[in-house]
């Protein structure tokens, strides 16, 4: 009769998964030159990386703040300090989306 809590000798999974340097895809390199974009694209893209993620720390870590510390006047500053960058964001983003527009039409 077998018994349930023989192990095999062999404990080495290695060989029963591969060599996953050698089995996975190879994923295509490119190579980018930030010089090639337009400043103004690369400025209102940074900005808005930035402010995105001050807004989501800030949206995420205020209501912990008041919740697990109890300093609601934190938390709840935090939180809104977060969504006025996120609506930051958003009226950057469309100033941008404008001015192109403009851009486009002139």
């Amino acid at each position: 009769m077998l018994d349930p809590f023989d192990e095999p000798d062999d404990t080495d999974a290695t060989p029963q998964l591969g060599n996953p340097e050698h089995d996975l895809p190879k994923t295509p390199s490119v190579d980018v030159d930030e010089s090639d974009a337009d400043p103004e694209v690369k400025e209102t893209f940074w900005r808005s990386v930035f402010l995105t993620n001050v807004a989501i720390f800030a949206l995420t870590v205020g209501p912990m703040v008041a919740y697990f510390r109890g300093w609601w006047t934190v938390g709840a500053a935090a939180a809104v300090l977060g969504a006025i960058m996120l609506f930051r964001v958003y009226q950057h983003y469309r100033a941008f989306e404008r001015h192109q527009d403009d851009e486009r039409n002139a």
